[in-house]
Order: C-alpha cells, then sequence, then structure tokens
C-alpha cells in the first residue's frame, strides 16, 4: 500500500511541475492582453498556490518513502 502512495505522489510531483512550468508560459499571454493587472495579479496567484502544492507535495513523497522503507 505505501508503495503505491509512494508511486502515484511521485507522479503527482511531475504533474505539478509541469503545469507550473506550463502556467508560467500561458500568463504571458495575459499580459498582453486590456486589463494587464487582473492578469499579472492571477498569474501570480495561481504560481504561488501551484508553488506551495509541489512544496506539500514533495514533503508527503518524502514522509511516503521513509514509511515504507520501513
Amino acid at each position: 500500500m505505501s508503495i503505491a502512495s509512494t508511486a502515484l505522489d511521485l507522479v503527482g510531483f511531475v504533474f505539478l511541475s509541469v503545469n507550473l512550468a506550463v502556467n508560467k508560459q500561458s500568463f504571458k499571454s495575459c499580459e498582453s492582453s486590456q486589463s494587464q493587472d487582473l492578469g499579472i495579479f492571477v498569474g501570480i496567484f495561481s504560481n504561488g498556490l501551484m508553488s506551495l502544492m509541489l512544496i506539500l507535495t514533495l514533503l508527503e513523497l518524502c514522509i511516503s518513502i521513509s514509511v515504507s522503507a520501513m
């Protein structure tokens, strides 16, 4: 059970990393629209939340690896 959790945590970490990288590219086009301030705010807020989720997923991955090693 813990090996499956570790594998799914690793997949989640990879998906969040890719999403964070792609998100930065998609918000560059938002800055060229009419409402630049809103685009910048949404981009910063989204990247902040994705970074927090990435850190927590990495922490969960470390915990599940240490539990599966026991």
